[in-house]
Parts: structure tokens; sequence; C-alpha cells
């Protein structure tokens, strides 16, 4: 055998030996992790509806107007009857505008039927009454009524003009008197208007719904029939700096002659009282 063979046989052992390492050193290793694909499930999406919510606050009395609502998703199956759904009554946004708060809305909150009184609905000056509280109508004009600037929700006092009899010598002659019965009324309506209009600056007209607890509606119908009823138009600071009670006159002076004897109703009674003089 020549040389030139042999050396291209060791040649050719030498690699034989050097895979065969090889192969058996991957054998030996671990097997290569398989990573396996695994498809996400898919989550179904949520059908949802639109409501009719609320963009403001809303207190008792507000009177909704169209800014003050707008429509957001709601989930499908929260949906009640109670709500305004785009689906039922796509222009609620109008049809309910003008409609005055009876329960307090909060900004974000769904509007309900029943927390609103929408225009043509009776109990709307129902629905602005304080718990407790009464809604008493009285005569005004422009001379009595501050000249017409007075609106809902201003607060004022109510003052009785009346005539007293008194006498003087043999003599029994009337003279005109005046007192303030009741102080910090809040105005409920003028006429058939209960808030003030955006823009609105006057409200002329011929009667005031004025909110009393029932003694001092007792008081004001007493001084209706006594004599003529006025009323003066107090301050946005003074009303805020009174509160919300209303001052009333402990008595409704009637009558006075000259010897100091005041004649007074009191709670449905009248008394006589001497307030100087002679008895």
């Amino acid at each position: 055998m020549s040389i030139m063979r042999i050396l291209i046989l060791l040649v050719a052992g030498g690699a034989a030996l050097v895979a065969a390492m090889l192969v058996r050193g991957m054998g030996g290793g671990e097997a290569p992790e398989i990573v396996e694909l695994v498809e996400e499930e898919e989550i179904p999406a949520i059908p949802l509806g639109q409501v009719l919510v609320t963009t403001i606050d809303m207190p008792v009395g507000h009177r909704i107007s169209p800014d003050d609502l707008t429509w957001q998703d709601w989930p499908q199956d929260l949906l009640t009857e109670n709500f305004f759904t785009a689906e039922i009554a796509p222009d609620a946004t109008t049809d309910i505008a003008g409609s005055i708060v009876r329960t307090p809305i909060f900004s974000g909150e769904p509007v309900l039927a029943k927390k609103i009184v929408q225009p043509g609905e009776n109990g709307v000056l129902s629905a602005v009454i304080t718990e407790g509280m009464r809604g008493v109508a009285v005569e005004i004009s422009v001379e009595t009524a501050a000249g017409g600037f007075i609106l809902p929700n201003d607060r004022v006092d109510v003052i009785l003009t009346y005539e007293i009899e008194v006498t003087e010598g043999e003599m029994i002659v009337e003279r005109p008197a005046t007192q303030t019965v009741l102080q910090n009324v809040r105005v409920l309506a003028i006429d058939q208007t209960i808030s003030e209009v955006e823009g609105e600056s006057v409200v002329l007209g011929t009667s005031a719904t004025l909110e009393l607890t029932p003694k001092h509606a007792e008081i004001l119908m007493l001084a209706t029939r006594m004599g003529d009823i006025s009323l003066t138009l107090r301050g946005v600071a003074d009303a805020q700096a009174s509160g919300s009670d209303v001052l009333a006159s402990n008595s409704i002076q009637s009558a006075r002659d000259v010897s100091g004897t005041v004649k007074i109703y009191r709670n449905g009674n009248t008394e006589q009282t001497n307030i100087g003089g002679t008895p």
C-alpha cells in the first residue's frame, strides 16, 4: 500500500472519530425546549346602550336646559325602563328641557323620570317647596314688589300697611300704620315663573308665591285681611348672612288709642295690652 493511500485513510478515520465524539456530546445534553404557541381566547364585547346623564350638579328646583344633558355609554344589561335611552327616547335632550328637578341629581348620574317634573305635568311648584314648608300666594304689583325686580329664589321682607283707630279727644280717627310682619322669606314663583330664566332680569306679575311654615302662613293670611301687603327685596349678601330662617313679628298691631292701649291679634285671638299712658 502506498504512503499516499495510508495518509488518506488516517485522515478519514480521524474525521469519523471527531464526528462520532460530536454526535455523542450532543446526545448527552438536554433536548431543546419546544415552545408551543397558544392562541389567546378572545373576550366577547359587552353590548352597550346610551343613557341620558347630567353634565352638572342639579339642586332641587333647577330648570333643566339641553346643555345640562348628554348621552353616555351604559352596559345594555343594566339598562332599565326608568332611564331615558337613545333607542327609546332619542330626542330626550330637548324633550325634557324646561323640566324642574324634584330630587337632587349629581353630575354623571342618569336622569330618572321620577326625579324631575316635565313641562305640562302637575306638581311643578310642589317639586321646589322645601320639606315641611308651604307655598302661599299674595297679590302684588310693580309698586308693591320692588318695581318688578323680584325674581324666584330671591329673599324678601313682607310689610303690612294698614289703618288704626286712634282716639283724639272725643273723636275716633284713622291713622296709617306699617309693620314688617315677616323677614327673609323665599320667593317660590312670580305668577307662573318658578325659576329665573337665563337673561331675564325682571318678572312682572300679579301674584307672588312665598315659601313659609304653616304658622308663618297664618300670619301672612291675617296680614292680607288687615291691610295692604308689600314685598321689599333683600340683597344677596344680606340673604346669605341670614340663612334660610324666616323671622316673624311676635304680634300684629291692629288698633291703638291715645291711652296707649293696643289691640293685638295673636294666634287667632284678640287681646289688649298697654304700651304706656293711663290704662
